[in-house]
């Protein structure tokens, strides 16, 4: 009977045991199932935001470069079948640099996801908007029926930049050019799309900025025989094709050659010479005027140290500078490259300001400018009295000298407003202890006119062409 009882507590326990061990079990299992949804929630969350960082700008949200480039494809794809066009729309921001020097990076960031934002408010849901890199975004405008609405379109988007943009409780303004290309009109491929789009969005840049151009065959041409000059002045470059004429500056007073302007010339076995504007236009547009800026340098090095060597040492050398030399951050070593090689460079140096493209007023530029002109070297505005950049420049950089342009020079004579206007200048100068010099200037009767005038210094084919010296 005891041993009866015995065996029932002894079962009792083992199954208290085993419903212990069960709930034991159960409860792990729980924790072990809990920590598995957990891990898999994560891991979806985790492989979502991979996905999102690999498709997305990490700034702005907006598609990256590479998402949508395969999007385009897809919708040309899809364009193929359904022949219904579409638009690719290539924005660059006007003067976005500016930004960055003068409100600093964390602003500039800033200012591209408001942008950003604005764009993805201005489209539809069915278009894709991304930014490509920089301040660089692309649009892909997709089933709309006809050109009109293409424009359309695109003004929309233009309009989003007529606000300013708040900026740490700043306003700060800034626009746009844009290129827009068609599907199948202007392109076959993806990869012309882009391509036309971009040549588009450099048109509107030339038409002024803050505009938007349509691609076109004309540009298509263009840029085909853009890109040939390009080669070509390249390999000129490299074998030393390129020259050197000079013109000289003369004192009105007193008829002696007071300096010398260094212009740029290229060979040509049929016509003489190269367009330079055409050729200087190419060289802007690449890296190319980097290099043609190294070579004038060398080139005016070797003329002061021939002058030397003669026991000239009164003459001075100006050559041109172009705002995309002024931005690059090599360009203070590489003119204090020569300064150092040649004895008096630097002082018997004047870098002109053209206004072919303007320079932007950016802190980084009045530093480089102050350490060169500490150094010695002068500076002068070119075509003064014509560009729209000519006062600003008078007011943040340290300038010596103003040139004006040889358009108002030459018509003097027979229009009172120019000869107003020169009369202006010279009086600028005078007050701003300014040299003035007089371009373009080819009658004695104007050069009479401009002594009379108090104008100490001329340029032009009165005294010279621009020959080889």
């Amino acid at each position: 009977m005891l041993s009866g009882v015995d065996d029932y507590k002894t079962d009792l326990e083992a199954m208290e045991k085993g419903a212990d061990d069960y709930l034991i079990k159960s409860e792990l299992t729980a924790q072990l199932l809990e920590r598995t949804f957990r891990y898999s929630l994560k891991s979806k969350y985790l492989e979502a935001k991979l996905v999102k960082l690999a498709h997305h700008d990490s700034l702005t949200s907006l598609y990256n470069r590479s998402i949508f480039n395969e999007l385009l494809i897809k919708t040309i794809q899809q364009s193929q079948r359904t022949g219904q066009k579409i638009a690719l729309v290539t924005l660059d921001l006007d003067n976005f640099k500016f930004v960055n020097d003068n409100y600093g990076h964390p602003a500039g960031d800033q200012l591209l996801i408001k942008i950003s934002q604005r764009l993805k408010h201005s489209t539809r849901s069915s278009d894709f908007v991304a930014r490509l890199g920089g301040d660089e975004f692309s649009l892909l405008l997709k089933d709309v029926k006809n050109d009109s609405d293409f424009v359309k379109s695109v003004e929309n988007i233009m309009d989003i930049f007529q606000e300013p943009f708040q900026i740490d409780n700043k306003s700060v303004s800034v626009t746009t050019s844009a290129g827009i290309a068609v599907f199948p009109t202007d392109a076959q491929t993806a990869s012309e799309l882009i391509d036309n789009s971009d040549r588009a969005m450099y048109q509107a840049k030339a038409l002024g900025r803050n505009n938007y151009s349509f691609y076109n065959q004309k540009l298509h041409q263009e840029a085909i025989v853009k890109h040939q000059l390009e080669l070509e002045l390249n390999a000129a470059i490299d074998n030393n094709k390129l020259l050197l004429h000079y013109q000289p500056i003369i004192d009105l007073k007193t008829g002696n050659i007071t300096s010398y302007e260094a212009l740029l010339r290229w060979p040509d076995n049929k016509n003489g010479f190269r367009n330079t504007e055409e050729f200087i236009e190419v060289a802007e547009e690449s890296s190319l005027i980097l290099k043609i800026g190294d070579w004038v340098f060398k080139q005016a090095c070797l003329q002061l140290n021939i002058w030397s060597e003669q026991g000239i040492t009164d003459r001075h050398i100006s050559i041109n500078a172009s705002a995309n030399q002024f931005n690059s951050d090599d360009f203070t070593e590489l003119v204090k490259k020569y300064v150092n090689e040649t004895p008096d460079f630097a002082q018997k140096l004047t870098i002109e300001i053209t206004e072919r493209k303007p320079l932007e007023i950016t802190s980084n530029i009045q530093i480089r400018l102050k350490v060169l002109s500490d150094l010695g070297i002068k500076f002068s505005v070119d075509d003064f009295g014509i560009g729209h950049s000519s006062i600003s420049y008078l007011r943040a950089f340290p300038m010596d000298s103003i040139k004006i342009d040889k358009s108002i020079i030459q018509n003097i004579l027979k229009f009172n407003e120019d000869l107003a206007l020169c009369t202006a200048i010279i009086a600028l100068g005078q007050a701003l202890s300014l040299d003035v010099i007089a371009e373009g200037v080819e009658t004695e009767e104007i050069a009479n006119l401009l002594n009379s005038l108090d104008c100490p210094y001329a340029q032009g084919y009165l005294y010279s062409k621009p020959m080889p010296l």
